[in-house]
């Protein structure tokens, strides 16, 4: 018997597509690509051919993976593609409505009842909220097809998490949660794209919110990375629900949501955190969460502070 073997390196997200496609055609995951394996390889896979097979029937096995592996990606771009239309389109009429929504509550086309005011706000905020998942689509969309880049600068960890604590001071009232943030200092400045860090730690604090009962806790906490003391570690604490063990992994994959029902309480495009894992891989970083039903969880996450920006010729 000869081996055929196949590394995937690059995108880690497109090797778990990859993954199940190639177990599919016959191929064995190689749980460790080896010394001889490609640099940056992320997984393998081997599939055992008949000795003395002829060259053509290796050909044609690498030539049908090639294509199959197009027509992944075709599918892929295919998807994006058809993700940011719907959302413009949807776009536009949906802040037309916030527009027309925002007069009439003010009173500005005549006086209105408090009764008609309270149902206008609601529309308004309805309205407001698919605005923000359509956003989140767009941005899936874009960080799919691989059109963001980062534009990094040298920044304060601090503004950053009072920043995104006065985008969400007024939900974090309504739900009367104790709010608590430590920098365990002193931390160098960051070396990040500050606007991604925003939306990571704003996604974060607003799952802690959304899913942390009345009267609860919400802390943030920043540090230098106990594993490299050049790199900043940050963990958002809650005191919610928590999360099954097994679905670790799941919540960090595109779509998904860990109740998927039509009864579900928690609502939202599933695409939040698999968008920050995007964000804090394409700094180096990596996130993570701990976490047990019950019991809370906490999220960390990584990012090089400017001594390590310097290391690497960044700064």
């Amino acid at each position: 018997m000869i081996e055929l073997r196949l590394y995937l390196q690059g995108d880690e997200r497109e090797a778990d597509r990859l993954r199940g496609i190639l177990a599919d055609e016959g191929f064995r995951f190689v749980d460790s690509p080896g010394p001889d394996a490609p640099q940056n390889a992320l997984v393998g896979f081997e599939e055992a051919l008949p000795a003395g097979a002829p060259r053509e029937t290796l050909a044609l096995r690498i030539e049908e993976l090639e294509r199959t592996i197009l027509e992944l990606r075709n599918l892929d771009v295919a998807k994006s593609q058809f993700l940011t239309n719907v959302s413009h389109e949807l776009r536009t009429p949906l802040t037309a409505i916030v527009t027309y929504g925002e007069v009439l509550r003010d009173g500005l086309l005549g006086e209105i009842s408090p009764r008609q005011r309270e149902a206008i706000e609601s529309m308004i905020n309805s309205c407001r909220q698919l605005l923000s998942m359509i956003e989140e689509i767009l941005t899936y969309a874009r960080t799919n097809a691989r059109a963001i880049e980062l534009q990094p600068s040298e920044f304060s960890l601090d503004d950053v998490v009072g920043h995104v604590y006065d985008m969400n001071a007024s939900l974090i009232h309504q739900k009367s949660l104790r709010y608590e943030a430590r920098l365990h200092g002193p931390l160098p400045a960051v070396w990040a794209d500050r606007d991604k860090v925003v939306h990571v730690l704003g996604n974060l604090i607003g799952n802690a919110i959304d899913f942390t009962p009345q009267d609860g806790t919400l802390r943030v906490d920043a540090r230098r990375s106990p594993e490299n003391p050049s790199w900043v570690e940050v963990v958002v604490e809650d005191s919610g629900i928590g999360i099954d063990p097994r679905h670790h992994d799941m919540i960090f994959q595109e779509f998904a949501q860990v109740d998927s029902s039509r009864a579900r309480i928690h609502h939202g495009t599933g695409l939040g955190l698999a968008i920050a894992k995007k964000f804090v891989q394409l700094h180096g970083g990596k996130i993570w969460v701990e976490s047990e039903l019950g019991s809370g969880s906490r999220f960390y996450f990584t990012l090089p502070s400017v001594e390590a920006g310097e290391r690497l010729g960044a700064a």
